[in-house]
């Protein structure tokens, strides 16, 4: 999925590698063992709506497979990730774990590039 040509990478290629990081967090953070479903989230079952994973199981779900994804679908699901993220990791602005730096990266992207 992500071009490379004369070493320069397209936005869509960097937008797929900027969310390996949150797909990552995510399926670490999402316990699907007692999900009857599959970790398919489905927004008319309650259990999903109601469900303590819902936000990070309804990006997964929807961003499983990012090829063929739209320039437009990549987005969504970064600015999704990076709103998901800042929420449930907290940290002070001096924080240099993982998160906190791709926050700040993915932050900056969208900044530079989105707006």
């Amino acid at each position: 999925m992500a071009t490379q040509t004369n070493k320069t990478r397209t936005i869509t290629g960097y937008v797929a590698d900027l969310l390996e990081h949150p797909r990552w967090v995510f399926e670490r953070e999402v316990d699907f063992t007692s999900c009857r479903y599959g970790g398919r989230y489905n927004a008319f079952i309650r259990e999903c709506r109601n469900c303590q994973f819902g936000t990070a199981c309804r990006w997964l779900d929807r961003n499983r497979s990012l090829e063929g994804a739209t320039v437009e679908q990549l987005t969504d699901a970064l600015e999704t990730a990076i709103e998901h993220l800042r929420i449930s990791h907290q940290h002070t602005k001096t924080c240099y774990c993982k998160t906190c730096r791709w926050l700040r990266e993915a932050r900056h992207f969208t900044s530079s590039h989105l707006k």
